[in-house]
């Protein structure tokens, strides 16, 4: 079901971020990612182009709002956090794609009350100022 996309304010950037961050992929711990003899090895930036640059501060960016964004989802409770997983997604997905599986009655209720919540403390952490 594609509509037209989703207003976003600087709540669901951050949100969005944070969403990104959480999905990418981590090695798992424990076990090495390389080989012994190769794990110091550091491949210079000086051949990066500037995309790549950008590409790259951003993702770095990226990681830490995500770090910085998610004790504070976690934080909330069980309702709001499945608001703002739903809420969330949908956006990633520029339509409404996902349903609320528990309390889909107050999606749209529950995720305005999530970001209500949040904002403050974004706000004290200086994070909507990076927006």
């Amino acid at each position: 079901m594609r509509r037209d996309p989703m207003p976003k304010d600087a709540i669901d950037e951050l949100l969005l971020d944070w969403y990104a961050w959480q999905h990418h992929w981590q090695p798992v711990r424990g076990y090495s990612t390389g080989a012994g003899f190769a794990r110091d090895f550091r491949s210079s930036r000086q051949w990066m182009t500037l995309d790549e640059r950008s590409e790259d501060v951003d993702r770095h960016l990226c990681a830490a709002i995500g770090r910085a964004v998610d004790p504070l989802v976690c934080a909330l409770n069980l309702r709001l956090r499945v608001a703002v997983t739903t809420a969330v997604r949908n956006l990633a997905a520029d339509a409404i794609v996902w349903v609320n599986p528990r309390w889909p009655e107050t999606q749209d209720r529950d995720y305005a009350q999530a970001k209500a919540a949040l904002e403050p403390l974004m706000r004290v952490r200086g994070l909507l100022a990076l927006r």
